[in-house]
């Protein structure tokens, strides 16, 4: 599934999504009245956006939007969310999606009509989502999420909450995400003593360069990202070539875009270790790691437990197993 959007985000580029919203924060800020709790933020993409003040009505588009904003405990103030959300949220979030209201589709475009008829004081929204640009004219904002590591998911948790009025919330899901995730290189650190190399295909060889929050990942699970000597890019498509030659002992990719027989049969493939030996591993939960989110905990356990099954993850983190 993250191939759809690697490939949006490729196609698009987070550059045409600042053009897209360009203006739109200092449009609002130029409008709003002056209020004694008004709130500047500067989103991923740079913009300043201002709020009147912290939001209560709230659309998220993408899931890992959607899951911040419920770890924050904001499931009351949801008034929309599009339907990557219900699509794709993985459990125990996606139980928390039952009556919020569904406002459609976020690629290529969204609905405007449809966001503003849930009259929201802000929309948090992710690069490429053609449309949102019109939001200006009523004044609604807008805040762009794109973390490009892991640093940047709880820096993204942390704006939100900011928004909101949720920092106390958003400074406690950080701690407990960053106490998960130590627990978990502890577990590593302690059982793990070979650290294969590893390609992550995303689908159509699509993978994880250097600046992805997914390149954390791997190296936090004890394995070597071939794909991070190719290219410094977040998202690049290698060649079969490339990864014939880097040879990986791993290749781990998501079912939902490829199956184990398209990766094997690719020309050269017969000759990669991770072939001969029978270690091209299906993700078992894919929505776990291809959302920069709280559930990259369970994502980063999802990774240790295909990659060094001998691991015995947390029982609380066991569910990615």
């Amino acid at each position: 599934m993250l191939n759809k959007f690697v490939k949006t985000l490729r196609g698009l580029g987070v550059g045409l999504g600042v053009v897209l919203l360009a203006g739109c924060g200092h449009a609002a800020a130029q409008k709003t009245p002056p209020v004694s709790h008004a709130l500047s933020i500067v989103d991923d993409t740079g913009r300043t956006v201002t709020l009147s003040g912290p939001a209560t009505r709230i659309v998220t588009i993408a899931p890992s939007n959607t899951e911040i904003a419920l770890d924050l405990g904001l499931r009351k103030n949801i008034v929309g969310a599009d339907a990557m959300s219900f699509e794709y949220t993985p459990a125990p979030w996606s139980r928390e999606l039952k009556g919020l209201h569904n406002i459609g589709p976020s690629f290529p475009a969204v609905s405007i009509e449809r966001i503003i008829a849930t009259k929201p004081n802000l929309v948090l929204a992710i690069p490429g989502v053609k449309g949102l640009s019109q939001l200006q004219h009523f004044h609604i904002p807008v805040i762009i999420l794109s973390p490009q590591n892991i640093q940047g998911v709880y820096h993204d948790i942390q704006i939100v909450g900011r928004a909101t009025g949720r920092t106390r919330q958003a400074n406690q899901v950080v701690a407990h995400l960053q106490a998960q995730f130590a627990r978990l290189q502890q577990l590593v650190h302690k059982e793990v003593r070979h650290k294969p190399t590893v390609f992550l295909d995303l689908g159509q060889l699509y993978s994880a360069g250097t600046d992805s929050y997914l390149n954390n990942l791997i190296t936090m699970a004890g394995g070597q990202n071939i794909a991070a000597q190719f290219t410094h890019s977040a998202y690049p498509e290698l060649t079969a070539e490339q990864v014939v030659k880097a040879n990986p002992v791993d290749i781990v990719y998501d079912p939902s875009d490829a199956s184990q027989h398209a990766i094997t049969t690719l020309p050269g493939f017969s000759h990669v270790r991770a072939v001969r030996n029978h270690h091209v591993i299906a993700m078992t939960q894919p929505s776990y790691i291809d959302q920069p989110s709280p559930a990259l905990a369970m994502g980063l356990a999802e990774l240790i437990h295909l990659l060094h099954p001998h691991v015995v993850l947390p029982h609380d983190l066991s569910q990615a197993s």
